[in-house]
This record gives structure tokens, sequence and C-alpha cells, in this order.
């Protein structure tokens, strides 16, 4: 901010103030005993500023000057609406955050508790594995070397279309299912919230279908009848991830917006686990699932 001038007692600082504005300039405009200092803010308008405010000193009484009055209060206007659709926003996504009540995100609710149920029923039947066996992509057998093999399509083809979805409710380890169960609170919350039950279920129903399809035809590629032993909602996280991140940036009215140190984190992450550091994970489901997530947010869906 740099001092332009001061005017004397006698002239209306307001007049020469509004007329900045319509110019694109903001002052600010401090009292003192000699007149009132002047102040611009942006120290680009610096020059600019010095030569409108001799114009004015020469001739106050211009009618222009009076005719900016309106003018500046038209564009205050704006300013304040902008700044409180700013607020509104700021604050309903920071309540969306903030976990709103079961009747809000009840999709969200059920799928965490489905996760967990199933966990549970995992590790208290880990002997047996008749949870999993059900619910995996594909079943296995053994051949006549006591080899374990995959049945890939087959069981989806004899009509077990349930394991195009079920392998999302699959996690191995306590740590896996509370990232994932965490994950899919912040995101499914802030989508059902925003955008509703029906969406985020047509959300999570499809890219839990095209995630396990494209890990099942990754993991064929590198090597055709193994066991396809992958699990977790983190291929759907990934796609619910992607539909925020571009709502964020090309649909602001909606309401779901993501930090970009937030979006960095999460990119990072993905990377990361591709590396190989974070022991066998899905990534093919990661990058197919972001891929699907980020496709329906351009598509406007």
């Amino acid at each position: 901010m740099r001092q332009i001038g001061t005017l004397p007692k006698g002239i209306d600082p307001k007049v020469f103030s509004d007329y900045l504005l319509t110019l694109g300039m903001k002052t600010r405009v401090d009292e003192r005993p000699e007149g009132w200092l002047l102040w611009i803010y942006d120290e680009d308008h610096l020059a600019r500023a010095v030569e409108v405010l001799q114009g004015y000193l020469t001739r106050p009484d211009d009618p222009r000057y009076q005719k900016a009055v309106d003018a500046a209060e038209a564009i205050r206007r704006r300013e304040q609406e902008r700044d409180k659709e700013f607020r509104r926003n700021y604050r309903e996504v920071s309540d969306l955050w903030a976990s709103p009540g079961l009747r809000r995100r009840p999709l969200t609710i059920i799928l965490a508790a489905i996760c967990v149920v199933v966990f549970v029923l995992q590790e208290s039947s880990r002997r047996s594995a008749p949870v999993e066996g059900r619910l995996r992509f594909s079943t296995t057998y053994v051949d006549q070397e006591g080899r374990r093999h995959g049945n890939g399509l087959n069981d989806v083809l004899h009509g077990e279309v349930w394991r195009l979805v079920t392998p999302i409710f699959l996690h191995f380890g306590i740590l896996h299912l509370v990232f994932n169960v965490w994950a899919l609170n912040s995101f499914g919350t802030m989508i059902e919230a925003s955008r509703g039950t029906l969406r985020l279920a047509a959300l999570v129903l499809v890219s839990a279908v095209v995630s396990n399809l494209g890990q099942h035809f990754y993991m064929e590629r590198l090597g055709p009848g193994e066991p396809q032993l992958f699990g977790g909602i983190s291929g759907v996280i990934c796609a619910l991830f992607g539909y925020i991140w571009i709502k964020g940036l090309y649909e602001p009215e909606q309401r779901m917006i993501l930090h970009p140190n937030n979006v960095t984190v999460v990119l990072l992450w993905l990377a990361l686990c591709m590396t190989g550091m974070m022991g066998p994970i899905a990534n093919a489901a990661h990058v197919v699932g972001l891929m699907v997530g980020v496709a329906l947010g351009v598509l406007r869906f």
C-alpha cells in the first residue's frame, strides 16, 4: 500500500475513492488535521492514481466524479454478494467434513459397516475362509499337481455376478480396513451430502465393477490362471477422490472442493504404492478407479 497524496478538508474523499474504484483501484482514507490522507492498495496503480488525483484536485466538481458514486456502490454490492457466497460455500464444505448425521449419508455408513462386518467374519473364519471364498472375484481350484489356480471370469459368466462388486468389501489387515473406512467416510460423505445417495450409489457400483475388472485383466496379463486374491474398497475410494477433484476444479458450485495439498498427498500416495514399497497392492484397481471418477466428473454426472 502506497500513499498517493492528500485532499483538503473541504473536499469529500468518498467521491474520489468511488471514482478510483470504478477504475479498478481500491483506496484507503485516513483523516488528518491537514486533510484526508489517501492510500492506494495496489502499488502497480500508484502512478495512475497520482495522475487521477491531480485531475480531481483541478476540477473536483466535474460531473463524472459524482456519477461514479452509483457505479461504485454497485461494485461494492457485487463484491459483498461474492464474499457472502464464498463464506456460505466454505461453511457448507466444512460442515460436510464435520460428519453430518445418518440421514444425510446413509449409504456411506452402510458401506463402511459392511466392510467392518465382513472383516470380522473373515478373521473369525480364517481357517476355512468361507466368507472370502464367496466374495472374491473368482474361486480357485487345485490341479493334479497340487497347484492352485483361479477361475478367472468363469464364476461371473456362470451367474455369480456379485463377484464383480463384492471384492471391495474384503480387507486384509486392520490397517487396511481402518484407512479405507476413514477415506470412504470422508469422500463418501462429501458426495452423498452434496449430490445425494443415488448419485453415490451409482458411483460406487460403476467404479467397483470397472476397477475390479481392471485389476482382473491386469493380473491375467501378468500371470494367466493365477489366483486373484485382491480386495478392498480403495479402488472405489480413488474413484470418489477423482470425482470430487474434478468437481472442485470445474463445478465449484457443487460445493465439493479439495485443498490442493490434499490432492497432492493422495496422488503421491498412489505413486508410492506403485513402487512396490508398500507391499502387494491392487494398483490397477486404484488407477482404473481414479480414471472412472475423473471421467464421470468431466462428464458432469
